[in-house]
């Protein structure tokens, strides 16, 4: 099929989804491919290799109030029988269904609508069908769609956005965005511990007693690390305990502002934080013009919003 085009001759929406009856509308960049914006069909996907393939897009004008339950009919007559190879026999199945759900023969008769009673479901037309919609809009639409959507050949390449992402393509995403996440999220979630370490809890002056520092370099980091210990009074109890988050041996003899939780006491000093949630603010920076640009492809692109609403 050369391509669809969401507004006729007038201007107007030329097709609708048979799925919800919502209009067709273009995709960006992609003028004759048709998307409908509810349940995300495409029109330029393919389908299972079958007559009810052809039923997916439909005319926004019916011919008669007849034509929509002949079309349904012939749907459920069709559906689960496979596409021919030929163009030629395509149409004659739909030509053929059609004979058998409302007895018209369009090759034969004129373009002179025909009453059938038993598609008459009410209405100032109904049970009317118009033969000469069928013959120039209604089985040239179902040809086309069956056609279209005939599963590709082995080895035939797939549309580009049909094509499914490898897992390795997949895995290098994650990791890239994983590693990029992990950054910020480790600086501010340290500051963030450490801010709450110095918030909350009893509040004291602790005089550090003692700094030892300990461990070594190795291939990968190195482990060392400053083991201080403080007193400090409550209620008019002494108590010695460890202290953490302060300046290492500078720190001995004097006395800071701490806040004791659970036997130690940790130094209220805001500078570490503060340090630790400014150098990963940056790194946020990425993600949040990723997430930007894809909200705005989501508002530009027909197919991003159908599949938010679908959930998916």
């Amino acid at each position: 099929m050369g391509g669809l085009s969401a507004p006729d001759q007038y201007g107007l929406p030329a097709y609708c989804c048979a799925a919800d009856g919502h209009v067709l509308e273009s995709i960006a960049g992609m003028n004759d491919v048709l998307c409908c914006p509810v349940c995300g069909h495409r029109s330029d996907e393919p389908g299972n290799g079958v007559l009810g393939d052809a039923f997916d897009i439909v005319h926004r004008q019916w011919g008669l109030r007849g034509d929509p339950h002949a079309w349904r009919a012939m749907r459920n007559l069709l559906a689960t029988i496979p596409t021919p190879p030929d163009r030629d026999a395509v149409r004659d199945r739909f030509v053929d269904g059609l004979r058998q759900v409302a007895h018209i023969d369009i090759d034969q008769l004129d373009g002179q609508p025909v009453y059938r009673e038993h598609l008459d479901h009410g209405g100032m037309s109904g049970g009317v069908v118009n033969v000469e919609w069928w013959r120039t809009k209604g089985i040239p639409l179902l040809v086309d769609r069956a056609v279209s959507r005939r599963a590709a050949a082995p080895g035939a390449t797939d549309p580009p956005h049909a094509a499914p992402r490898s897992v390795r393509s997949v895995a290098t995403g994650v990791g890239v965005w994983a590693l990029v996440l992990a950054i910020p999220i480790a600086l501010i979630g340290s500051g963030g511990w450490l801010l709450y370490q110095r918030a909350i809890g009893t509040r004291v002056k602790a005089t550090v007693l003692t700094c030892d520092s300990s461990g070594n370099f190795r291939r990968y980091g190195t482990t060392f690390r400053t083991d201080c210990v403080a007193q400090w009074t409550i209620d008019g109890r002494v108590i010695i305990g460890g202290f953490d988050g302060g300046n290492g041996s500078s720190d001995v003899g004097k006395q800071v502002d701490a806040t004791v939780r659970g036997g130690t006491a940790y130094s209220r000093s805001l500078g570490l934080p503060i340090l630790l949630i400014a150098f990963g603010l940056p790194f946020l920076v990425i993600p949040f013009f990723a997430i930007k640009r894809r909200i705005v492809d989501h508002r530009n692109n027909p197919v991003a919003r159908a599949r938010s609403y679908r959930g998916s």
